[in-house]
């Protein structure tokens, strides 16, 4: 009896312990789940319940100089409801829930009001936490919907409404410079025009916040955990609306009238590069004319005769042949094949001023030849002396390089027909905008500018950025020779192949061209061309370069000066009726120190006597129209203004020479 009173001690005991190491081994667990392993259980579970995504940031406008915003980003949002009874209270939303789906109704009248009240109940018979209300609903929207019953409470828990935000880019002047102006593919990361350039600019930076999933996937953002985006900037470009709508009206009229395949126009300030309007447009399969590509950034092209200026440049330079010098005309043998003008008996011997404003073939094929046959390269040196064979470095992606031909160069294929036919625009390559650079530079006396598509960067309205105008080429050929071709330019339309442009009120400096498309091809029917015009005006006085380009027209007009010269003209005509004819009243200048006051006046004083000192132009910008008037007509030029207010822009850049008598125009906002 006492073993087995033993024994069973025994065994109870070990039961005993048994439990005790049980009864530890939980507490021991339980002690290490909490304290030890707790904080990652806990954000595990945390994690099933909550995430951190990114908050977009709000990517920056496009605004055109005149103020317009071409292209902008609008919010839209998902709108859906939590109809939980921890939520909306039964009380809450027995009372109001006729009236919330009367006025859902009014919003979204698809369902009427019986509808929606059904959908609300049987909703919340469900305890969803996320019935659907809306998708795509603009801000506007969201802001009313913010008044209606139960939806209308200030606490955004309460209130049972849910806000899930997306954006939409919008174009506001579509399809203006739509292809100049570009996309941005965030799926890709690819774009294209300036908001492809610009997208690190425009994008900014996107934040963070914190979601809570309630039910079926939907999730619901922790609005007091949040880090704010920072919104992308917004920039300013060069385009010019009331310009642009012009210019792309008088090129859509000029395709149509002349059933053509597709054409670009282009308007360039002279003095900064500006690119103020530009037009692509190709007829689509409705016959219609649509911007569906670049043409002025990425179409490589034969020029054919507005190449013509490159020539006389290189032969004025060269020196042996003058614009006096007699060439002939009609028809000249060039090796084995026979170079003839459009004329093909020709004109005569006329002089090589007269040979370039008829466009003469023969005639500007002769000078070349006479002035380079004995040493080739140097006709391309001079042409890379004007900065042909260099692309520009747009902003703009899809840039095609220039293809001037070397004799030297291997790869080139120079033949022996090659002098001849580079004369007058074959066998080289260049886009429209690197062929309106040049024809700028000699509007520009010579100084070649890149163009410029935008000139300002602003956050928050504040300029944070002001972009410059740059300078290619300080010089493509001496005074005497700019000043020659001008005078050449400017007979194209007086006495040659522009003619039609003479009876303007204002002086327009120009040249056409006719260029051949299809000439290689053999066994064509129908020779197709490509209609040019690139001039710049007033004459007198240059302020804006503009080129028109129209491809295969299939009517019966082909030539530069019938197909092309008729839209530059309307485009000009508008310019200069609204932009350069505008002739502001200024205060008599005898009595106008006088009115000066205080310090301002000191300040003007001091910046005369110094500009007179180094006999260079002062910068004007940032002074009001009074202030810049006096001290510039001071100084001895004749100022014209553009605008009021105060000066942004001066068309003789600061630290010039300053030559008495000389107009200087002063543009204002």
């Amino acid at each position: 009896m006492k073993e087995l009173k033993k024994d069973m001690k025994w065994r109870v005991n070990l039961v005993y312990i048994c439990i005790l190491f049980v009864a530890f081994t939980i507490v021991f667990q339980m002690a290490r789940l909490i304290f030890i392993d707790g904080h990652k259980w806990r954000a595990r579970a945390e994690n099933q319940t909550t995430r951190h995504v990114d908050v977009e940031a709000k990517r920056g406008n496009i605004y055109s100089t005149d103020g317009s915003i071409l292209v902008m980003t609008m919010p839209i949002f998902t709108i859906r409801m939590d109809l939980h009874h921890s939520v909306v209270s039964q009380d809450t939303f027995n009372f109001y829930v006729k009236a919330l789906a009367d006025s859902l109704a009014n919003m979204f009248p698809q369902k009427s009001a019986t509808v929606w009240q059904k959908n609300l109940r049987e909703a919340r018979a469900k305890n969803s936490r996320a019935f659907m209300i809306e998708k795509n609903v603009r801000y506007v929207e969201l802001k009313r919907l913010q008044t209606f019953p139960i939806l209308n409470n200030k606490s955004k828990y309460k209130s049972g409404l849910i806000v899930e935000e997306s954006s939409r880019r919008i174009r506001l002047h579509s399809p203006l410079a739509e292809r100049t102006i570009g996309y941005f593919n965030k799926e890709s990361g690819v774009g294209v025009g300036l908001e492809g350039f610009y997208n690190d600019i425009l994008k900014g930076h996107s934040g963070k916040r914190v979601e809570r999933k309630v039910a079926n996937g939907v999730w619901r953002p922790i609005f007091s955990d949040q880090q704010e985006p920072e919104n992308g900037k917004d920039i300013v470009t060069t385009i010019d609306t009331r310009i642009q709508d012009v210019a792309h009206a008088a090129l859509t009229r000029s395709l149509e009238r002349n059933r053509a395949s597709h054409g670009t126009a282009i308007l360039m300030e002279v003095s900064t590069g500006k690119i103020r309007a530009i037009v692509n447009l190709k007829r689509g399969q409705d016959s219609a004319y649509h911007e569906v590509e670049n043409f002025a950034v990425n179409e490589s092209v034969e020029p054919g005769s507005t190449f013509k200026l490159a020539s006389l440049i290189a032969i004025l330079e060269e020196g042996k042949i003058d614009t006096g010098t007699s060439v002939p005309t009609g028809q000249m043998q060039v090796g084995s094949h026979s170079l003839r003008d459009t004329r093909e008996e020709g004109y005569g011997e006329i002089s090589l001023k007269h040979a370039f404003e008829l466009s003469s073939n023969v005639g500007i094929a002769y000078a070349v030849r006479e002035s380079f046959s004995k040493n080739e390269k140097k006709y391309t040196d001079y042409l890379y002396k004007m900065r042909l064979h260099q692309p520009l470095g747009l902003e703009i992606s899809g840039e095609r390089n220039p293809k001037i031909k070397n004799p030297k160069d291997h790869k080139d294929e120079w033949w022996g027909t090659s002098l001849a036919w580079m004369s007058m625009g074959y066998e080289v390559q260049l886009t429209p905008l690197q062929q309106l650079a040049f024809y700028n530079a000699v509007a520009n006396n010579g100084r070649m500018m890149k163009p410029m598509f935008v000139e300002e960067i602003r956050s928050g309205g504040q300029v944070v950025r002001r972009i410059e105008p740059t300078v290619l080429e300080s010089r493509i050929a001496s005074d005497k020779t700019i000043r020659k071709v001008r005078g050449c330019l400017e007979g194209v339309v007086q006495n040659g192949t522009a003619k039609s442009l003479s009876r303007s009120p204002y002086k327009i400096a120009g040249k056409t061209g006719t260029a051949q498309i299809n000439y290689k091809e053999k066994g064509v029917e129908k020779t197709r061309y490509r209609a040019s015009f690139i001039g710049y005006f007033p004459a007198d006085n240059p302020q804006y370069t503009c080129l028109i380009i129209v491809t295969d027209p299939s009517g019966f007009r082909r030539y530069g000066g019938e197909v092309a010269a008729p839209a530059f003209k309307e485009i000009a005509d508008k310019v200069y009726a609204t932009l350069l004819n505008m002739e502001v009243e200024l205060p008599d200048l005898e009595n106008f120190e006088s009115l000066q006051v205080g310090a301002n006046m000191e300040k003007i004083d001091q910046i005369k006597h110094a500009s007179r000192s180094s006999k260079t132009t002062p910068s004007v910008r940032g002074m009001t129209a009074r202030d810049a008037v006096y001290l510039l007509e001071s100084l001895g030029y004749k100022v014209m203004l553009n605008g009021r207010g105060i000066v942004r822009e001066q068309s003789i850049d600061a630290g010039s020479s300053i030559i008495p008598g000389q107009q200087i125009w002063l543009r204002l906002s």
